[in-house]
């Protein structure tokens, strides 16, 4: 389906900041506002870069050793799950939907946001560890709109290395 992304997305970030990229940070209380996440399930500390025309948003997440999630994922060698690291990539791209949505409203303009939900993963691969103590980009770009859901491709990055990248699709409702 997405074939040529996912090739690329295995290699090389999905989005590279262009001119119309801007520089935002938004924190965690900004990412509440957009989605219905909250702790400890939030899974995204910020986001810093959105490009409305590359219909594309940069995410942080520190992958912190203290996660309990560690204490059975694996003791003596853990890694950060794989369904975890799709549900961090789920949920910036729910954050770039909102934020395509608002356009250049600023946050405390904000007010009655659309819900947002996953609905499909179409793929998604593993490609290398993210451990305790990685500073993990995210990334996500909207691929396709149809009338209910947007395709939206995603990545985590460390040290500018793809650790993983996944394709789905969201629902994003009515207001």
């Amino acid at each position: 389906m997405h074939d040529a992304v996912i090739r690329r997305g295995r290699r090389k970030p999905l989005f590279t900041p262009g001119e119309a990229t801007r520089s935002v940070d938004y924190g965690p209380r900004v990412v509440e506002r957009l989605i219905p996440h909250r702790q400890p399930f939030l899974l995204i500390d910020g986001i810093d870069a959105l490009d409305s025309d590359q219909r594309a948003v940069r995410g942080r997440r520190r992958v912190s050793a203290d996660d309990p999630v560690f204490a059975g994922h694996f003791p003596g060698d853990p890694v950060y799950p794989g369904v975890l690291q799709v549900e961090m990539i789920g949920q910036l791209a729910a954050c770039l939907l909102q934020l395509l949505a608002l356009g250049d409203r600023a946050p405390h303009e904000w007010t009655s946001l659309p819900p947002v939900r996953l609905v499909k993963v179409h793929h998604a691969a593993f490609l290398g560890a993210v451990v305790p103590g990685d500073d993990a980009e995210i990334v996500a770009v909207a691929l396709d709109d149809s009338d209910y859901v947007v395709t939206c491709a995603g990545q985590i990055l460390v040290g500018g290395e793809v650790r993983a990248i996944a394709v789905f699709e969201l629902y994003l409702g009515a207001t």
